[in-house]
This record gives structure tokens, C-alpha cells and sequence, in this order.
């Protein structure tokens, strides 16, 4: 028979005991494992309540292990309110809720069995708030019975600014290259084009879709694929440049940039001259990590180049001939000067002229509005005197003659007069006619006996006329005046003008 084991050889209770003292030292060897690790960490039993918060997690958390140890209330370091945090839903095996809480944020880990993986950002941790990437995962015994669960955060903040600060400078890069007046792409590391402007496709022809993402940019210059300026320089490959380029390249006043004028047969209908610059772009480490060429179409300047030589030849051979011409046409030149002398000194006569017709006018202008003034005055002074001998002159005769005997007809005619002539010097009848000139002088004067309490009777019998014509009338008023299907009293309306 072979050797027994030490614990073998121990008693039932001998093994009970070590078995216990086994379980203390691992456990301590956890703890110590847990709180040396730098990664925050945390972990809950089976009933929610934490049994391990590292040191690492008290710095993130700012909450100390003594505080959070024992409890259910681990969510505080993460969240303002009550919530589940996700080794809650593995070890309620809701894992139905982990899509209802992280749906878009999370993923099942292709490491751990029973373990899921997560990125989101927590506002309420630390100032300003911080993105985690966070791990949790089942913890089973020996017997495969769910005891808790064990949940490991890495603070990815720094990385995730760095990244938004990333994109951000790709975009600004983007729309810069994109608003660019010349024409420019961008190629990276493996030669494939990531930027391709507008100014490009329109000089090139071709979509930026089209070539965006591929090493196919040589065919906006080329009829067969060969290596553009800014391949060369991506491969570092400069003794190449001149094999391909030869005395049309030079170095630029940029570092690691070369420039280059020359014909493309196959650019356009007919061709096009380009003068290009190639520069090697590198990241903050100083790799290569690209190369932007950005192109000038300077074909235009070419043919005028070309004319101008011509030009200049034939100029040589007619020099003698030209010479007449240029001594008539300098004379020409020289009486054209003196005529636009003369037409700049007419013109500042004319500008003279016309400042003195503007004052003028301003002058006019003025004795316009002192007369108009004076118009109002008048009209004003004329009311008045109008106002003044009505009152004066008029109405005392009319006071006499209610004094003298006079028949009913004398006497309500004599009302009658002296009702009109108040009615020309009252300011109701002026308000109501000035701010409803639609009313005729019929309707004037029966609003003014209205005004003064008299019925439809009364006013019929005073103006000889029938009570249907008066309500006729008074209907007209109402219309006019925005009373219609209306409750409003017509006479508590006219009251509201200034009465005299």
C-alpha cells in the first residue's frame, strides 16, 4: 500500500480544523489580494451586502471601506439615486435587467464564464464625472451554488477626453481640409486616402466616396497605377522622387515637404499643368502617420506663359515696326491723362454744384416745415375765432331770443339751432368725426342727441322725421362704431368720447 497524506492521516476533527484554518488563510490571502490590487474593486454576497471594497475603490470613490462594508448601499459611489449596479443583477440572475439598465453599453465577456463587461459614464462620480469600464462576474462555491458576485471599474476618463479630443481634432482636420480652396488629399500609414475636398473632386472628376478609404488616388492623375509624391513619403522612400519626378522636383520651405510643377496628360479633357506639395504628417510621438499633398492648377498661368513668350517674340521681330506705334499711342496716352484731368476737374465742379443744390434743398425744406407749422397755426387760430364768435356773438342772441314769447314750432327750432351750434363747437362731435369719418352728418347729430339722453321719440319729433329712420340710423352707429351684436349701451359708448 502506498503512502497515506498528512491529511489523510488527520483525524475528523483534526481535518475539520484544518479545513477552517484553510478557508481563514485563503480568505485573508483574497483580502490581501483585493486591497493590493490597483484596480477598484468590489465584491457582494448573496444578499447584496458588500463583503470587500478595496483601497483602490476608496481613492476612486471617495467612500471608505468602513463606511460601505456590510451594507447594501454600494451604489452611492456610482449613482445619486437607488439603483442596481450589475453584480446586483447577476446575483438576483436578472440578467433580463442588465439590457434594461445598460441597453447599448454593455457586452457578455468572451473571457469569463457568467461575466459581463460595460462602459458608461457616471455624472455624480468625483467632479465633473468619470467614464468606466467595469467587469462583473458570478462568484459560485465549490458546489457551483451562487454566493455573490465580484464587480472590478477602471477609470478610462483620461483615455475617453483623449479620444473625444481625438475626434474633435479629426473633425476640425475634416472640415479645414474640406473648406480648403486647393485641392488636397490625405493619405495614412498604409497608403489608403482618408480626406479627399471638395476642390479635389472638382478638379479631379471623381467622388470623394470613390476613392475615401482606398490606395486608388493615383488615378486622378494617372492612367496606370504608380506612386504619387506622397506615397514616396510615407515610405520615406526619397531617393526614389527623383526617378520619378527628375528635375521637376525641388525641396520646400516646409520641413520634409517637396514640391513639384508638371503636365498630367490624363487630367481633364485636354490636360492640366499642377504645381504640388507633398508634406509627411506625424503624430505628437513623431511617427509617420500619413501625408497630405495639396495640388495648384496652374494651367491657366501656363498658356499665359506660353502667350506671353510668343508674344514676346513676335514683339522682337516688329520692334522696328512698333516703335511709331508705341510713340502715337504714348501721345494718345498722354492726351487721355490730360482729358481725365479735365473730366476729374469738371466732375468736382459738378460735386460742388450739387452740395450747393443739397443745401438748398435743405433750405426749402426747412421754410416748408415753418410754413406747414405756420398752416396748422393758422387753422388753429381760425377754429379758435370761429369757436370764439359762435360763443360770443351767436349763442348770446340765441339766449335773447328764448327770452322773447315764441311759439312751440319757434321754440324747438330755436333748441334745434342752438343744439347744431353746439354741436360744431363741442369736442365730442370733433372726436367722433375725426376718429370715424365714416359717419354722415345725420348720423353725427343724432350720436349727439343720444349722447344726451333723448329717446328715439325724441329725437324723431326734434329732427321731423320718423322713429323707424332714427333706428335705421342708430343701427348705422352701432355698425360703425364695432357695437354690433354687442351688449354695450350706445350711449354709455358715446359718453366715453370727451363731452362738452
Amino acid at each position: 500500500m502506498g503512502k497515506k497524506s498528512p491529511e489523510a492521516e488527520k483525524k475528523p476533527g483534526d481535518r475539520d480544523l484544518y479545513s477552517s484554518e484553510r478557508l481563514v488563510n485563503e480568505s485573508r490571502i483574497l483580502y490581501s489580494l483585493l486591497q493590493g490590487t490597483p484596480i477598484p474593486t468590489f465584491v457582494i454576497d448573496n444578499d447584496h451586502r458588500v463583503i470587500y471594497w478595496n483601497k483602490a475603490l476608496e481613492e476612486l470613490s471617495g467612500i471608505p471601506a468602513g463606511e460601505i462594508t456590510g451594507t447594501r448601499q454600494h451604489w452611492r459611489a456610482f449613482y445619486a439615486s437607488k439603483r442596481p449596479c450589475m453584480a446586483d443583477l447577476l446575483v438576483a440572475e436578472a440578467f433580463e435587467g442588465i439590457e434594461r439598465w445598460y441597453a447599448g453599453k454593455y457586452s457578455k465577456s468572451s473571457l469569463v464564464d457568467e461575466a459581463y463587461e460595460a462602459t458608461d459614464f457616471f455624472p455624480d462620480l468625483g467632479e465633473g464625472g468619470r467614464w468606466l469600464r467595469f467587469t462583473a462576474a458570478a462568484v459560485r462555491d465549490s458546489h457551483g451554488s451562487l454566493v455573490g458576485a465580484v464587480e472590478t471599474l477602471e477609470d478610462i476618463t483620461e483615455r475617453k477626453r483623449a479620444e473625444t479630443a481625438l475626434i474633435e481634432s479629426e473633425s476640425k482636420l475634416q472640415n479645414v481640409i474640406e473648406g480648403f480652396p486647393i485641392p488636397a488629399f490625405l493619405i495614412n500609414r498604409d497608403h489608403r486616402v482618408t480626406h479627399w475636398n471638395r476642390a479635389l473632386q472638382e478638379l479631379s472628376g471623381i467622388p470623394a466616396r470613390e476613392v475615401i478609404g482606398t490606395a486608388d488616388h493615383w488615378r486622378a492623375f494617372y492612367k496606370k497605377e504608380r506612386p504619387c509624391m506622397a506615397d514616396l513619403l510615407v515610405d520615406q522612400a526619397l531617393d526614389e522622387i527623383g526617378r520619378w519626378y527628375g528635375d521637376k522636383v525641388g525641396k520646400s520651405l516646409i520641413e520634409e515637404a517637396y514640391e513639384a510643377t508638371d503636365f498630367f496628360p490624363d487630367l481633364g479633357r485636354s490636360g492640366k499643368w499642377l504645381r504640388f506639395t507633398a508634406a509627411v504628417v506625424r503624430n505628437p510621438g513623431g511617427a509617420i502617420i500619413g501625408a497630405i499633398e495639396t495640388l495648384e492648377d496652374i494651367t491657366g498661368q501656363k498658356k499665359a506663359e506660353q502667350e506671353l513668350r510668343k508674344a514676346h517674340d513676335e514683339l522682337e521681330i516688329r520692334v522696328q515696326e512698333r516703335t511709331k506705334e508705341l510713340i502715337e499711342s504714348s501721345r494718345a496716352l498722354k492726351a487721355e491723362v490730360v482729358e481725365r484731368r479735365q473730366a476729374e476737374q469738371t466732375l468736382k465742379k459738378r460735386e460742388k454744384e450739387l452740395k450747393i443744390k443739397s443745401e438748398n434743398l435743405e433750405k426749402v425744406n426747412t421754410a416748408l416745415k415753418v410754413l406747414l407749422k405756420q398752416r396748422e397755426d393758422d387753422k388753429k387760430e381760425l377754429e379758435e375765432k370761429i369757436l370764439a364768435n359762435v360763443k360770443e356773438v351767436l349763442l348770446p342772441y340765441i339766449e335773447k331770443l328764448k327770452r322773447t314769447k315764441l311759439d312751440d314750432y319757434q321754440a324747438e327750432n330755436l333748441r334745434e339751432i342752438e343744439t347744431n351750434l353746439k354741436d360744431i363747437i363741442s369736442p365730442f362731435i370733433r372726436s367722433l368725426t375725426t376718429k370715424y369719418l365714416n359717419l354722415t352728418p345725420r348720423e353725427v347729430q343724432i350720436a349727439s342727441l343720444v349722447k344726451e339722453g333723448k329717446t328715439t321719440k325724441e329725437i324723431a319729433e326734434l329732427l321731423n322725421t320718423s322713429t323707424a329712420a332714427v333706428d335705421f340710423h342708430r343701427n348705422n352707429i352701432r355698425i360703425k362704431l364695432g357695437l354690433k351684436n354687442r351688449k354695450a349701451n350706445l350711449r354709455t359708448h358715446l359718453l366715453s368720447y370727451l363731452s362738452y
